[in-house]
């Protein structure tokens, strides 16, 4: 009985292990890339954020997917992705985002890389257009930054694109 026993827990380990490495993926990407691919280049949105506003409130962010939510702190800085971060890193914020300066046509062959790497100073993206790709919904939308406040307030603008 102890040796059918001791058999049965080698193949419940390996049913286990099977199980648990068939959910492996080497890197989020290849998770993401699962889903289907969408370019959203239509019906434009425009999304203001205030000065001195309080960040946390819906109306302060700018709720893409249930993924993205997009927002600016009082302390100014720069913007971050509000359903995974409490507050801005310079280095990698928005999470779950990757930014390119372009258009929205040329998605699939520009370079994505963090939104401070691309806009260097965001306060100098003012009039420019850039594409976001929001990893987790597969989503490439375009964004025009419309304005960037200074002076530690918190507020920003841009246009973007939508579902279509």
């Amino acid at each position: 009985m102890a040796n059918i026993k001791s058999y049965l827990d080698h193949i419940y380990l390996i049913i286990i292990f099977l199980l648990a490495s068939s959910c492996y993926y080497e890197n989020e990407e290849d998770l993401y890339r699962k889903l289907e691919e969408q370019v959203w280049s239509e019906n434009l949105i425009t999304f203001t954020k205030l000065d001195n506003v309080d960040e946390s409130l819906v109306e302060n962010q700018d709720r893409i997917t249930d993924n993205v939510w997009i927002t600016r702190g009082v302390s100014g800085g720069q913007i971050y992705n509000a359903v995974v971060e409490n507050a801005p890193n310079k280095d990698v914020s928005p999470l779950g985002t990757e930014w390119a300066e372009g258009v929205i046509n040329d998605y699939a062959s520009l370079k994505y890389t963090t939104f401070r790497a691309v806009t260097v100073k965001p306060k100098d993206s003012v009039g420019k257009t850039y594409v976001v790709h929001l990893i987790a919904d597969n989503i490439y939308l375009s964004i025009k930054i419309i304005s960037w406040s200074s002076n530690q307030s918190g507020g920003f603008s841009y246009q973007r694109t939508s579902t279509p």
